[in-house]
C-alpha cells in the first residue's frame, strides 16, 4: 500500500473569524477546512487548534475537519463499487484509508461575510487514489442559536460516486447523553463487522476511552460540561450515524454526526442495507445540515 502522497505540512497560518448572536468561530481555510475555534467569550466549546502547521498525516486532536468523501475507515483501503475495485492511498502508519482527503487539503473562501463562511474544496480526480472529482462545501453561519453547518458534495465525474459525509470535532464536554438504539461492534482496527439493537443513553470522558459506532440516534445528542453549559447537537436525518470518540484520559470528547459507518462502502458491498453508502449520480448534488445549539447556564448569560 503506497503511503500519504502530501510532503509539505499544512498551513493553518491565515486564520478567518466570524462573529454572530454573542459567539465566535474562528477557521482555517489552509489548515484542512477546520474550525479552529467556537467559544462565547473566554469559553471554549471545542478545543481550540492553536498550531500553523503540522504534517498532513499527523493532525492535532483539536478544531474540526469535514470528512469528505467519506467518514472514517475503508478496510485496507479497497472497496468495490458497481463491479470496479478500486484501492486507495493510506495515511502514513495507518493500514487503512482513512476520513477521506478532505481534512489534508487547502480549501478556499467563499461568500465571507461578518456572521457566515463558505469554504470549498474543489478536488480533481485520483487524489488518494479516490477516481471520482467532486465540489464539497461547508457554509457556516453564527447567530443567536450557536453555528450551523450545511454541508453538500457534487459529483463533478461522468459516473456514479459512492459518498459520505461529516464532521469530527474536538468538543471540550466531559459527558454526552442521547437516545440511540443501535450499536456497531468493531474490531480492534476500528472496522465494525455489523450492528445489532443497543441503546445507549450517555457517554463521556473516562480513563479507559471509547470509540463507539451509534445509529438510529434521531438526530438529538446533547453534550454537557462541568459548569452547566449545554451544547444541543442538531442533525438532520442524512446524518444518520454519529461517531463518539475520546482517547484514554483525554480532555477532549468527539461526537461525530456522519452519513455512513465505517467501511460503509465494503459493508454495502456485502449486503447490508444499514451502512449510510449512499451514491450520487454525475453532476447531482447532496447536503445535510446540523446544528451546535450553544447555551450558557443563567449567570453566565
Amino acid at each position: 500500500m503506497q503511503q500519504y502522497p502530501f510532503a509539505d505540512p499544512l498551513d493553518a497560518t491565515e486564520r478567518v473569524v466570524i462573529s454572530g448572536g454573542g459567539h465566535q468561530a474562528e477557521f482555517a481555510p489552509g489548515g484542512g477546512g477546520r474550525l479552529t475555534r467556537l467559544s462565547t467569550g473566554a469559553l471554549d466549546w471545542i478545543v481550540p487548534l492553536t498550531p500553523t502547521q503540522w504534517p498532513a498525516g499527523k493532525w492535532p486532536r483539536a478544531g474540526s475537519y469535514p470528512l469528505a468523501p467519506y467518514s472514517n475507515r475503508i478496510r485496507d483501503g479497497v472497496f468495490t463499487f458497481n463491479g470496479a475495485r478500486h484501492s486507495l492511498q493510506s495515511v502514513a502508519g495507518r493500514p487503512h484509508a482513512i476520513h477521506g482527503a478532505g481534512l489534508f487539503q487547502a480549501w478556499q473562501v467563499r461568500n465571507l461575510a461578518a456572521d457566515s463562511i463558505d469554504l470549498v474544496l474543489s478536488q480533481p480526480a485520483g487524489v488518494l487514489g479516490w477516481p471520482w472529482p467532486f465540489e464539497c462545501v461547508q457554509r457556516y453561519r453564527l447567530d443567536a442559536r450557536g453555528l450551523s453547518l450545511s454541508l453538500s458534495i457534487t459529483n463533478q465525474g461522468d459516473t456514479p460516486m459512492p459518498f459520505g459525509l461529516g464532521i469530527h470535532p474536538y468538543f471540550t464536554a466531559e459527558r454526552v447523553t442521547l437516545n440511540a438504539r443501535r450499536v456497531w461492534p468493531a474490531d480492534a482496527d476500528g472496522i465494525p463487522k455489523g450492528s445489532q439493537v443497543k441503546h445507549v443513553r450517555e457517554l463521556r470522558q473516562s480513563a479507559a476511552g471509547c470509540d463507539t459506532y451509534l445509529s438510529q440516534w434521531e438526530g438529538r445528542a446533547t453534550l454537557h460540561w462541568a459548569d452547566g453549559r449545554e451544547l444541543a447537537l442538531h442533525a438532520d436525518p442524512a446524518f444518520a450515524h454519529l461517531v463518539v470518540y475520546t482517547a484514554p484520559g483525554s480532555d477532549f470528547l468527539c461526537v461525530e454526526p456522519v452519513t455512513n459507518v465505517a467501511d460503509a462502502f465494503n459493508r454495502a458491498a456485502d449486503g447490508d442495507t444499514r451502512t449510510g453508502m449512499r451514491t450520487l449520480e454525475p453532476e447531482a448534488r447532496f447536503s445535510a445540515t446540523c446544528l451546535l445549539g450553544l447555551t450558557l447556564p443563567r449567570g453566565q448569560r
